[in-house]
């Protein structure tokens, strides 16, 4: 992905006795450049994190964080693997430096959808599914067909209990996901409180 910053301001130059004020131009701040052993480690640590291995992803990230400190997408990487072991674990320490991580990648690079989803997933896993949905919203405000965002807004409302809206969202994310979507709704425990619904039995069948 591309790696973007913000837009630096340029401070105001004030001349001393008579001269005249100058104002310095507006200047963009030129792209971070990821140095080429912090994207190789974090690599690795997206690879370690796929197949679901979070300690050894957390030791990649940290490895290409040492290297590059400004590595946005190392910084999410090690947010969502921190997220994800907390919710396996329960450690609360985990899941708040998840979205610290996180909220630090953004603060770099703004317009990573990609660490908006997994935003939007630490708050869920930490249970803040007001923030949750605002994130995943933000993703499809950015890719309307982004099936997993509709599918975690179902799975909020299936943990709730909220039986139309879960099926509102879960059918979005199978118009775009088909069979996939349906085989997790099917397995996962977050619509465990809606399985009764006719409209959802219907819509996974």
């Amino acid at each position: 992905m591309t790696i973007l910053l913000t837009t630096a301001l340029v401070s105001l130059l004030t001349a001393c006795g008579a001269e005249p004020q100058q104002q310095a131009q507006e200047q963009p701040a030129a792209a971070h450049v990821i140095a080429p052993e912090s994207a190789a480690a974090a690599q690795k640590g997206q690879q370690a994190y796929e197949a679901f291995q979070y300690d050894a992803a957390i030791a990649y990230y940290d490895r290409a964080l040492a290297e590059d400190d400004r590595n946005d997408e190392a910084l999410a990487g090690k947010g969502i693997a921190l997220a994800m072991r907390g919710n396996e674990t329960g450690s609360q320490q985990d899941k708040d430096e998840a979205l610290t991580l996180i909220k630090e990648s953004l603060a770099l690079n703004a317009d990573n959808t990609a660490a908006f989803y997994d935003l939007a997933l630490a708050y869920k896993i930490n249970g803040q599914y007001e923030e949750a949905e605002r994130w995943f919203k933000k993703v499809i405000e950015k890719e309307p067909d982004n099936t997993w965002s509709y599918y975690g807004i179902a799975t909020i409302y299936g943990d709730l209990g909220k039986a139309d809206a879960a099926v509102f969202y879960l059918e979005k994310a199978i118009t775009y996901g088909g069979d996939a979507v349906k085989d997790a709704a099917r397995s996962q425990h977050h619509f465990d409180a809606v399985r009764s619904n006719a409209a959802f039995r219907e819509l996974i069948r």
